[in-house]
């Protein structure tokens, strides 16, 4: 890393420290739920594909003959999922493997007056208060989200040459597990290939050139900074929920993600500003959007479009497949990513593979579920593993 940058949650946890993977779990994990025994016996492997791509391979001694490979959400690594899904998993007996979806470091904090270089490009700044910055590998040259696809299909296929290595034997079953665009990566993969039994995505994100992040969040950053909850509604978010001291669960969801991931993704794909796509080596041209994300708009450019459709959903699922949304999800609101998901599966002829549900009480982060300040609220934890059961059941 270059002076002055250091991983999200502060110099104190630098990348690939044991402190920064078990922060980068929790970071998404609620405080709720059960903790599986420590330690498990099995091998740990890390591993790489490619220049800024990484790879964890977690294998049991006592092995069920089954691998799970989880998706990665947003800019997080390959820790991300441990205490989600990897070490409920191993405690099961499954071999679990995820990446950073050839990502880097995901996002990297910068001090004020700090870049970030990759492949000979310097990143742009996402603003923070005091001088702060953030750059993100997403913007990096080449970096598109078609390699996200490549990047699971390719872990997986790793995790099978070093499990025959390890345990003498192939998985007899391969299974898909992913939150967030984690759950993106999962309905790509298995629209893409025949190498999983089956797959559980849950929150996940959409993208068709139709329904996308960017197709609403700039008109809800428009809304909302005028105050108006109610068109923020008629662009299919959920109604607001409030917590005990008042405060707006949909104001929180602007705060967090909403400027950060909107500016992210409108300036990867816009050819105005797109680092990644080659269109220009300028991050001034990114950057003069992070503060006006409100007008921006897909429709600006063909081009974008033309982009999206070469990563897009097309709901032509080839193996089992159970779907959950969360009810008051706001960042991924289940009208906008699940319905038209379930009937892009629908329309490719594929419903009989596929099982859908929406958790209620449930949001986009699970971990402010856990939250005393929303008593309302209902983490999706259990919800989530009650249809992976249901899903093995199902294949098998």
């Amino acid at each position: 890393m270059p002076p002055g940058a250091s991983s999200l949650v502060g110099p104190a946890l630098p990348f690939g420290s044991a402190e920064f993977a078990r922060q980068d779990a929790l970071d998404i994990t609620p405080a709720s739920i059960p903790r599986a025994p420590d330690p498990i016996e099995g091998w740990r492997v890390e591993g790489s594909l490619g220049p800024s791509q990484r790879f964890l391979l977690r294998l049991p001694k006592r092995w069920n003959g089954r691998l799970v490979v989880a998706g990665t959400p947003g800019q997080r690594t390959e820790y991300a999922c441990d205490l989600l899904f990897a070490d409920p998993l191993l405690a099961r007996g499954y071999a679990y493997v995820s990446s950073n979806k050839g990502q880097g470091e995901g996002g990297v904090l910068l001090a004020p007056g700090a870049v970030l270089e990759v492949g000979g490009a310097v990143l742009p700044r996402f603003p923070l208060p005091g001088g702060l910055g953030v750059s993100m590998w997403q913007h990096a040259p080449g970096h598109t989200l078609a390699r996200w696809t490549d990047d699971l299909l390719g872990v997986t296929t790793a995790a099978h040459e070093l499990i025959a290595a390890l345990h003498g034997r192939e998985p007899e079953a391969t299974y898909a597990v992913g939150v967030s665009n984690g759950g993106y990566q999962v309905r790509r993969a298995i629209e893409s290939s025949d190498l999983f039994a089956g797959a559980l995505a849950w929150n996940a994100v959409l993208w068709t050139t139709q329904a996308n992040v960017l197709t609403y969040i700039p008109q809800a950053i428009e809304a909302l900074e005028r105050g108006d909850f109610e068109a923020v509604q008629r662009l299919g978010l959920p109604a607001d929920v409030r917590s005990t001291a008042g405060e707006s669960l949909t104001l929180r969801y602007l705060t967090s993600y909403f400027y950060a991931a909107g500016w992210l993704h409108a300036t990867q794909l816009d050819p105005e500003t797109s680092i990644a796509y080659g269109d220009t080596h300028d991050p001034a041209a990114a950057e003069s959007w992070s503060a006006r994300m409100g007008s921006w708009r897909p429709a600006r450019s063909p081009r974008i479009a033309e982009r999206i459709a070469e990563f897009a959903n097309t709901g032509a699922i080839r193996c089992k497949l159970i779907d959950l949304a969360s009810e008051f999800d706001y960042l991924i609101p289940p009208s906008l990513h699940f319905e038209p998901y379930g009937a892009l599966v629908a329309e490719s002829g594929a419903a009989g593979r596929y099982r859908a549900a929406l958790i209620p009480g449930a949001q986009h982060v699970d971990k402010w579920s856990d939250e005393p300040e929303y008593p309302q609220m209902r983490t999706g934890y259990e919800r989530v593993w009650a249809a992976f059961d249901e899903l093995v059941e199902w294949v098998e």
